[in-house]
């Protein structure tokens, strides 16, 4: 991999205000300050690969790195003007002059407050984590707080993350935790997810993301819930209950919330239609739309194609090198492997864990070999102590999943038990 040529980050964005305000500044190009908040009516003229867009509506989100206005995702680097909100304060430069035609306003000198987290370089490349296989067991919140923490601590704010998926789904109560991670950081960095297949738990983690790429060969959808396994399908108040929180969480993003009822629930249509002048979408939870994506007795399920032309996709990419360019980078470049390191090493522990595992759970049940009845005790007591390292090991939430419902609290009372009988005999 060639040298990555450090690139400055020509402007910033602000935190200026206290703990929940949105007040943001967007210092431009040539020195200017755009100071407004979230919420306002913005005109942005922008420049991409030497086209010049507009783009009008409502400033949603904003980043170190990019902006959102009426749900398009504009990087600052890209920005050429901004109008609406608060007036432009002049550049560091002209800061001691007035910026009034009587002269009587004074400027302030911009300052950037003291922050926990370095402010970070414009992005040269990206982080992947591959997320496959069930949601809870292989597929956790863990690992991508682990690569955020590393990417804050290394690197600073606005980088790329990409979600490498590859999962039919999984745990909610896992799925829960995987939102809370995502949503909390995403102010902070560009969550990208890159799909092979995504069902359930992985899709409704896909939506949560700033943009959805897809493999040529991937699909999303069918995100279904069932208690305890396939055969045995949510209730209805339930499920409905996951219907309004898929809903809640697609109102976050920059897709439509009406695809989560026609993804859980097999009652529900889904149809769209797109205005031949401007492109527009708009969607119906009825199946009389032009395009019609769901009728009531299947789950929905979006292929490539069908996700792209619905405008429920970002694109289709199925190298990192096809990915760069729809990113808006020179080359594809995975700045450092640690998100691939530790899902592999999580899949490694993992992987032994389905093998040990069972292997202990029978020796301590008593199936050992040895000679007297306390060296069978000696053995059984070891094998729960090594269930128990085990159990710190894959933690709290997962145990559960993987080991076939050990009950950890019956481990630990079992083993004072084979304790106890130790004591008598030889």
């Amino acid at each position: 991999m060639k040298r990555i040529k450090q690139i400055v980050l020509c402007f910033s964005l602000l935190v200026c205000s206290l703990a929940f305000a949105e007040d943001i500044t967007l210092q431009l190009q040539d020195g200017s300050a755009w100071t407004g908040e979230i919420g306002q009516q913005l005109t942005v003229e922008y420049q991409d690969k030497g086209k010049k867009t507009t783009f009008e509506g409502e400033l949603t989100r904003a980043t170190t790195s990019y902006i959102i206005v009426d749900g398009e995702f504009l990087f600052i680097d890209k920005i050429v003007s901004i109008t609406g909100g608060a007036k432009a304060t002049p550049s560091t430069e002209e800061q001691d002059s007035t910026d009034s035609a009587d002269g009587n306003v004074t400027t302030e000198k911009t300052t950037t407050p003291k922050a926990e987290i370095k402010q970070g370089e414009l992005p040269t490349g990206v982080f992947v984590l591959p997320l496959s296989e069930m949601v809870g067991t292989y597929f956790r919140d863990n690992e991508i707080s682990q690569l955020v923490n590393h990417i804050e601590e290394n690197y600073g704010l606005g980088q790329i993350i990409v979600l490498e998926i590859d999962s039919g789904g999984g745990a909610v109560h896992i799925w829960d935790k995987i939102r809370q991670v995502i949503f909390e950081a995403r102010d902070r960095h560009r969550f990208i997810a890159w799909i092979k297949s995504a069902g359930s738990g992985a899709a409704a983690t896909a939506f949560v993301c700033d943009e959805i790429y897809y493999k040529s060969y991937g699909y999303v959808g069918a995100i279904t819930m069932y208690s305890g396994s396939i055969e045995n399908v949510a209730p209805d108040w339930q499920m409905d209950g996951w219907v309004r929180e898929l809903e809640s969480v697609l109102a976050r993003t920059s897709h439509t919330p009406m695809i989560a009822g026609s993804m859980v629930r097999s009652k529900y249509n889904f149809s769209y239609d797109i205005d031949p002048e401007t492109g527009k979408f708009t969607y119906y939870d009825h199946a009389f739309g032009d395009h019609v994506l769901s009728k009531t007795g299947r789950n929905m399920m979006l292929s490539p194609d069908e996700a792209l032309h619905c405008g429920l996709s970002d694109g289709t990419a199925d190298t990192g090198e096809q990915l760069a360019v729809m990113l808006d980078l020179e080359e594809w470049i995975e700045l450092d492997t640690f998100g691939r390191d530790i899902a592999e090493k999580w899949t490694e522990t993992l992987k032994e864990f389905e093998i040990e595992g069972p292997k202990l759970a029978r020796e301590f049940q008593g199936d050992v070999d040895a000679n007297t009845p306390r060296k069978a005790l000696s053995a059984r007591i070891k094998a729960g102590q090594e269930l128990l390292r085990w159990h710190k090991r894959i933690g709290e939430d997962t145990w559960p999943m993987v080991a076939n419902g050990a009950d950890i609290e019956a481990i630990k009372r079992e083993i004072k038990n084979l304790e106890y009988q130790k004591r008598f005999v030889d």
